[in-house]
């Protein structure tokens, strides 16, 4: 999994890139804040940050707040690495938007302990999001998904002269009939499957709602 490391000093990014490259982390190593939001704020980007509290440009805290304002955009979980150890800064850095905090120098196995904590809310989160957007049936994007992305292609034709868009209404004739002589069991498995045809009937960059 890739993760960001975002710190001024270079023994400090060395030494953390070996310990997470050794546990299995694609590390992107920076030295500065604005470095580490264009990163993460990249489409498929990052989802896990480690980021020094001071840093040129912006600071560890000012990353955290720039990310939580991005629309739409997937969550990154973000710890914050500091030699500041007093409750009023450990508040500021979590009011900031930080999920997590360690103090330097912090021990390599809480590091990795702490990092897969963060992995197991992220993989909850995305379960979660998937379920808000899609039919637990079909796991197709649902009506609320449809409404948002028809939203979002007018609001870019309307930007863009050159954007075109095409909406596809599919119906299933005689499907009643399906449910009523053969039971909604059969009509169901029979949903699952028009599903399963239509996803592998698209290309990638095509919506199915």
């Amino acid at each position: 999994m890739k993760i960001v490391v975002a710190d001024d000093d270079p023994l400090a990014r060395q030494l953390t890139g070996r310990v997470l490259t050794g546990a299995g982390y694609e590390v992107l190593a920076v030295e500065d804040g604005l470095k580490a939001v264009e990163l993460l704020s990249r489409q498929n980007g990052p989802r896990l940050a480690l980021l020094d509290w001071t840093m040129p440009g912006l600071s560890g805290p000012d990353v955290c707040r720039r990310m939580r304002v991005l629309p739409d955009h997937p969550y990154v979980y973000m710890i914050l690495l500091t030699s500041r150890e007093s409750k009023e800064d450990t508040v500021s850095g979590l009011e900031a938007g930080a999920d997590d905090y360690l103090t330097k120098p912090c021990d390599p196995e809480e590091l990795k302990a702490r990092l897969r904590a963060g992995i197991r809310i992220l993989q909850l989160q995305d379960q979660l999001f998937h379920e808000a957007r899609h039919d637990p049936l079909t796991q197709l994007p649902n009506r609320a998904h449809f409404m948002k992305r028809l939203t979002a292609c007018f609001g870019e034709a309307k930007r863009r002269h050159d954007y075109r868009f095409a909406v596809l209404f599919v119906d299933l004739d005689r499907f009643k009939n399906i449910n009523d002589t053969l039971g909604h069991a059969a009509g169901d498995k029979l949903l699952r499957q028009v599903a399963i045809r239509l996803s592998a009937a698209i290309r990638s960059d095509d919506a199915v709602a």
